[in-house]
């Protein structure tokens, strides 16, 4: 209790000394750090809703970040977390090197912290998470008691031994269509089920991102709503109007843009969630007449078509690298190169599940190199061979990343496969790469870097050599 009357004793020091104007901006910007004498503490950021009063309890939803982006990405949320009353918090000692143990034993001192400093609705504790830290904030309500749900994005579940079904929690997921783990989130819908943990999906139209804001806003509404239903939070009528009305804006927005399958989806949420809350004839019926139109069993037609496509070509993805890397198979490159054009054409066509199956199709396989070039990275004797290889596949699957061309450049030349090297050389400047400086200062390249044909290819491209060309 002391604690708090400090905390807020300093605000309350920050408010006499300023305007009502900087008292606004006093709740409603992110803090880098708490403002009393405790380690742990200054390492929580957070952020507290323009109409804050301490008075009151607060829902919480703490950001699970391990890719130092949790400033950004707290901005980002300010209005949904305004909107629906949230404390949004973090820390920046939760770093992606450490290991599972200690990002929960991070995890659990910040929530400590936060419970003896702020006025929380211990009813209503929530994790937040991007990409792997929606991985990581799953995992939080089977490991630590207390935690009441989740709200993952862009995020397919972690390994699923690792959530208990003896602790349950509400599970908010947001995730775009066009985004490589859709498949696999779609699947989950059904696992969490089995496991009884009540789920709500948000698709959007989008890829692998951070969505627009009133999916996120959804999101926190749908939070509500199902802590309402659980009977953790007292029903409120005016929460309940305003996340029907959200809702019914979504689904009409969608209908305009001829998203018939999210239509249809949404339609048949909203009635699952406001069910037992509120009349659902409205949600019931939009249901019913979109199953019934010709869009929706095309798009239905179209989405069954290539999800059996993008089934048999994930497997083919993961038989032929591994086979590739194991065996240093340099000669597969020109298959790879050969799958870039149906993904290319699948992005390009008229067909919108065709083109999202492209987005798909790329995200994944540039996903599956990423994660094999991590894993060899931090083996204590790299497979440079396989590294090589690695780095050559991602030239082809994402050839506007400059630092793989980078790589494969470095490590032929520690090997004096000088001719692989002036290759990618080349092809690197050919897509515009113009520093000079990191060329010659690349790792293993003490004889290249002197060769004719090395300051050749420079001076061609770039108009100066720094060595003589004979």
């Amino acid at each position: 209790m002391q604690r708090i009357i400090i905390f807020f004793l300093l605000s309350g020091i920050m408010i006499f000394s300023t305007s009502a104007q900087e008292l606004a901006l006093k709740k409603g910007i992110v803090m880098d750090s708490l403002p009393v004498n405790d380690s742990i503490a200054r390492q929580i950021m957070l952020y507290l809703p323009a109409d804050f009063d301490p008075v009151e309890k607060w829902p919480i939803l703490f950001l699970c970040d391990v890719e130092g982006e949790a400033g950004k990405k707290m901005r980002y949320l300010k209005a949904a977390a305004d909107k629906n009353g949230y404390i949004i918090a973090t820390t920046s000692a939760l770093k992606d090197s450490l290991s599972l143990t200690d990002k929960l034993l991070t995890i659990s001192r910040s929530f400590d912290e936060l419970k003896s400093l702020l006025p929380l609705d211990l009813d209503r504790i929530y994790t937040l998470g991007y990409d792997a830290g929606g991985q990581l904030a799953t995992i939080v309500p089977s490991m630590l008691r207390g935690v009441n749900g989740v709200l993952s994005v862009a995020s397919s579940l972690p390994n699923l031994d690792l959530i208990n079904p003896k602790e349950p929690f509400d599970f908010v997921g947001i995730m775009g269509r066009g985004d490589f783990q859709y498949l696999y989130l779609l699947e989950s819908e059904t696992l969490l089920d089995q496991r009884k943990v009540p789920n709500y999906m948000l698709y959007h139209p989008e890829g692998h991102k951070w969505p627009d804001l009133a999916y996120l806003d959804l999101g926190m509404q749908v939070l509500t709503l199902m802590g309402m239903k659980r009977e953790a939070i007292p029903r409120d009528e005016g929460l309940i109007q305003t996340g029907y009305a959200d809702y019914q804006k979504l689904i009409l927005e969608l209908e305009q843009m001829g998203q018939w399958g999210l239509v249809y989806h949404y339609s048949e949420q909203g009635e699952s969630i406001f069910k037992d809350l509120t009349d659902v004839d409205w949600f019931r019926e939009k249901k019913k007449n979109v199953r019934k139109s010709k869009e929706f069993k095309d798009e239905k037609r179209d989405w069954e078509a290539v999800r059996l496509k993008e089934l048999v070509l994930i497997g083919d993805y993961i038989f032929y690298l591994e086979e590739d890397v194991l065996s240093f198979n340099l000669n597969n490159l020109g298959w790879w190169n050969y799958q870039m054009g149906p993904i290319m054409k699948y992005k390009n066509s008229a067909k919108r599940e065709e083109q999202l199956l492209g987005e798909r199709l790329d995200g994944y396989l540039n996903t599956l190199v990423d994660e094999y070039l991590e894993l060899s990275g931090q083996e204590p004797n790299p497979d440079y061979d396989g590294l090589i290889l690695l780095n050559m596949l991602k030239t082809i699957t994402a050839p506007e990343e400059y630092e793989h061309y980078l790589e494969v450049i470095s490590l032929t030349a520690k090997y004096g496969d000088f001719g692989t090297s002036n290759y990618y050389l080349e092809a690197l400047l050919k897509k515009g790469y113009t520093d000079a400086d990191k060329l010659y200062t690349l790792p293993h390249t003490g004889l290249l870097k002197i060769s004719p044909e090395y300051n050749a290819l420079i001076a061609q491209y770039l108009g100066e050599a720094r060595y003589a060309i004979e």
